[in-house]
Parts: structure tokens; sequence; C-alpha cells
């Protein structure tokens, strides 16, 4: 797989004649206390504003708004292919632990923008796994049972990503429904409020 990078000049994507590395990085999102699946919290159940990221309708990362928009760009400036996404399980009966749920196969950098002010997104094939098939972050190699409880992003090593990839390929991917519990959430969203398809939400860590 090429590289690709926002071209600055028109805000399309530029592929650069160099291969991805397989290596990623973690990115943290907030998980819908309405959902046993891994979704973002749609409708504010945490209290930390409506979630657009990870945005599954357009299989992307920062599409909406730029949530932890360093590492984004420390992703979207390396040779890293994978973007890694964890959350917090917060469904009722549950012990709220920390777990990696699938990953971003980058294919492409966006340029976006969210109050007239410009960011990166990144976007590719998205895997999704269920909380039963997820990978818990505390038993990550190399990441301390402290680190695993507030870490919010991280750059992993090729046998971190190796550990990983090689956990997911024994699970199922449901992405698919996945999406269909984002548009599920959305329509309850939008019954209480005018905006809810759009792209205006704000992002809170």
């Amino acid at each position: 797989m090429m590289r690709a990078q926002t071209n600055p000049t028109n805000g399309q994507p530029r592929v650069w004649p160099r291969s991805l590395e397989e290596t990623g990085r973690l990115q943290f999102f907030y998980h819908s206390p309405d959902s046993s699946l891994p979704v973002r919290d749609v409708l504010n159940k945490q209290g930390q504003g409506y979630k657009t990221e990870p945005h599954l309708e357009k299989s992307a990362e920062n599409y909406c708004v730029p949530c932890l928009q360093s590492n984004i760009r420390g992703f979207v400036k390396s040779d890293e292919k994978y973007l890694f996404l964890f959350t917090r399980r917060s469904d009722p009966g549950y012990n709220n632990n920390r777990y990696i749920v699938g990953y971003l196969k980058r294919e492409k950098c966006l340029r976006r923008s969210y109050r007239n002010k410009a960011h990166l997104a990144v976007q590719g094939p998205i895997l999704l796994f269920s909380f039963a098939h997820a990978f818990p972050l505390r038993d990550l190699r190399g990441v301390s049972e402290s680190a695993a409880a507030h870490l919010r992003f991280k750059k992993l090593d090729k046998e971190q990503t190796r550990e990983l990839l090689t956990h997911f390929k024994k699970g199922k991917n449901i992405f698919p429904e996945c999406l269909r519990e984002v548009h599920r959430l959305k329509k309850v969203l939008t019954s209480r409020r005018l905006d809810a398809t759009s792209c205006s939400h704000t992002c809170r860590g």
C-alpha cells in the first residue's frame, strides 16, 4: 500500500511513493453506555459531548471534529499503517475495563475543517470486533496496568502491532452491525436535537 497524505494546496489526498510499515498507534474514543457494541457515545451519556468519532459513516477518524488531533497528525506524518481504536466499556453490568476493539487501515489522509479551523482526518477500511473478542488494553505487551487505565493514545512497535493483528484474525468483523447501531442511536438523537445528523458536535477529549 502506498502512503497517502493531504496535499495542502487543494485538500485532496496525495499518494507518496513509499510503502506503509506494519506498525500503528492507539486512539481512544468514548463508548456508548446505550450499546453492548463498541460504538461511540452518540447520545452524550458520559457527559463528554455528542460524539462523532470514530465516524463509521465515512469509515474515518477525526472526520467531523479534531479529537486527539496531535495523535492523528503524528499518524499522518508517520509511515504507520494501523490506527487501533480502544475504549472503556461503559454499558451497565460490566467492569469498565478498557479494550482495543479494532482498527482502521489507512488509505487516505483528508483535510477537514471544524469551526473554520483546518484539521486532518484519516480514512480507510475499519474492522471492529465484539467486546468478547476485543483485546484487553492491560494485556498488551509493554503497557503497565497504570498506563492502561489512563492513556489516550500511544505509538506501538512492530511486535505490539503484530500481537494485535494476530489476535484479531481469530475474531469476526462486526463493522456492519456497528454501523447499523450508530444509525439507530442517531435516530434517537434526531428526535431530541435538530442538528443530530451534522458534524457540529464538540470533542471534549
